[in-house]
């Protein structure tokens, strides 16, 4: 079955033609403990969607290489890396990234797992996001 955004390109329909598109940028910050970690990003749209396409793009794993995600590269849902100040040198941490949308607000659930007790200081790491709106109004 093909992608639905490579049908929305394709489509010569009007109710399939991106009608508006929403992008930002968000900010990982702050620190972490052991288990699991959750950061929450509320993003309000100018209006309430049917339909949309959610993008992210965000640093890559440079330094173990295990993200074969260009640098450049969008993803829908992944995996956005930050540093911190742990002892290690400051290794790249994994955040999950993924959003949901009710009504006109966008919830964006940043998530991490950290396996031992000591805190560490997250070194404010940007994300971007792009909505892209297919409604036919």
């Amino acid at each position: 079955m093909p992608d639905l955004q490579d049908f929305i390109y394709n489509s010569n329909y009007n109710a399939f033609k991106n009608n508006n598109v929403y992008t930002g940028t968000l900010t990982i910050s702050g620190t972490t403990a052991a288990g699991l970690n959750t950061k929450t990003f509320t993003v309000t749209l100018p209006s309430t969607p049917d339909l949309v396409d959610i993008m992210f793009n965000g640093p890559t794993d440079t330094v173990f290489g295990s993200d074969p995600r260009p640098a450049s590269g969008w993803f829908k849902d992944g995996w956005v890396w930050t540093r911190t100040n742990n002892a290690g040198g400051g290794d790249p941490r994994p955040w999950l990234i993924s959003a949901t949308i009710s009504g006109s607000t966008m919830t964006v659930t940043a998530t991490s797992v950290q396996q031992f007790v000591a805190a560490e200081a997250i070194t404010s790491t940007d994300f971007s996001y792009r909505v892209i709106d297919y409604s036919i109004f």
